[in-house]
């Protein structure tokens, strides 16, 4: 099996994941926060809701898009658009099936290829583990909605 459908596999499987947990926050504690700088379960659903729209570019065109100030304004305000759980998750599984049709056609020869990302500094990564990044934001996503769930008293697993 090519690395790219097995990635694929597993991010429709987070996607699904990620939607089936946040849906089973109670509505009335969809923007509750445990504090702090802690996110809510709709927060963190906005961010996953829009990730695709910053990865495709990056997996298209194998280089980081202008990321400037006004850039992050409009990736705060088309964020903020959704503004429930259930648009989130709307949007997590029309964008993922996008997402997977990019990955499983990623050239087995680009996969080495390198690009920097800006964060903590300055990230080099292969295209390879690009590829992999919105699986792994949604699985670090998932726990701390999983996390939200225990808090609240739900102990059923979603």
């Amino acid at each position: 099996m090519r690395y790219q459908d097995q990635l694929v596999k597993q991010t429709q499987k987070a996607a699904d994941d990620i939607c089936r947990s946040a849906l089973a926050v109670p509505l009335d504690k969809s923007d509750w926060a445990p504090g702090g700088e802690a996110r809510s379960a709709l927060n963190q659903m906005q961010e996953v809701a829009t990730q695709v729209a910053w990865f495709l570019p990056i997996l298209r065109d194998r280089q980081m898009p202008d990321f400037d100030e006004h850039a992050r304004k409009e990736a705060v305000r088309i964020r903020q658009s959704y503004d429930t759980v259930e648009k989130c998750v709307a949007e997590v599984r029309r964008s993922t099936s996008e997402l997977s049709q990019v990955i499983a056609t990623f050239p087995d020869s680009a996969m080495e290829d390198e690009i920097t990302l800006p964060f903590g500094g300055g990230m080099v990564l292969t295209m390879a583990d690009v590829l992999g990044l919105p699986y792994w934001n949604m699985v670090y996503h998932l726990g701390q909605i999983n996390q939200i769930q225990l808090l609240l008293g739900d102990r059923e697993m979603h």
